[in-house]
């Protein structure tokens, strides 16, 4: 039985015309991105899809297509996809410290992997809201990074990939 895996935020601009086949596979999905910037943006776009819980097909081919290839984050969390979603959008642009805003790629996890251990307590219980934790590829093909927090404490593990999916990794 593998862990409870409610979300995965996929990544169009690493998939490129793969995402056309995950949303064909699995359509309980949503862009982050809203109005214009959904259309003008929808190749490079961040998008959430639902993993319903019986539902292995979808996470058996992003571990067999994108798993290690940066495509995107694995969530779990108890709250409903709604929540989950507004809650993501509130991360998508960030401010530099000289005021220019910047889109905010926590989605691709080569950047979620360099942001986590950074954050300070308060950014940690912000940044995870509803979520009871993130994983996404480790430094080797079979190996996954989960990140949890206690109390605004980053935690990371790094586990076989195969105990995250309860698949064979190939």
């Amino acid at each position: 039985m593998r862990p409870y895996i409610s979300y995965i935020l996929l990544d169009a601009a690493r998939m490129e015309v793969r995402m056309e086949e995950a949303k064909e596979l699995n359509p309980y999905h949503l862009s982050l991105y809203k109005g214009r910037s959904e259309e003008d943006l929808a190749a490079v776009a961040p998008y959430l899809f639902s993993v319903p819980e019986d539902e292995d097909d979808f996470l058996n081919w992003f571990m067999e297509q994108g798993w290690s290839d940066a495509w995107g984050v694995i969530v779990s969390s108890q709250a409903s996809f709604e929540e989950c979603y507004r809650h993501f959008r509130k991360f998508l642009i960030v401010q530099t410290e000289l005021g220019e805003e910047l889109y905010f790629r926590f989605y691709d996890p080569r950047v979620l992997k360099i942001f986590l251990p950074i954050c300070d307590k308060h950014q940690i219980i912000e940044f995870f809201g509803p979520v009871d934790f993130f994983a996404c590829e480790g430094d080797s093909r079979d190996e996954a990074l989960v990140f949890q927090h206690i109390d605004g404490e980053l935690t990371i593990d790094a586990i076989p990939a195969n105990q995250l999916f309860g698949v064979t990794v190939q």
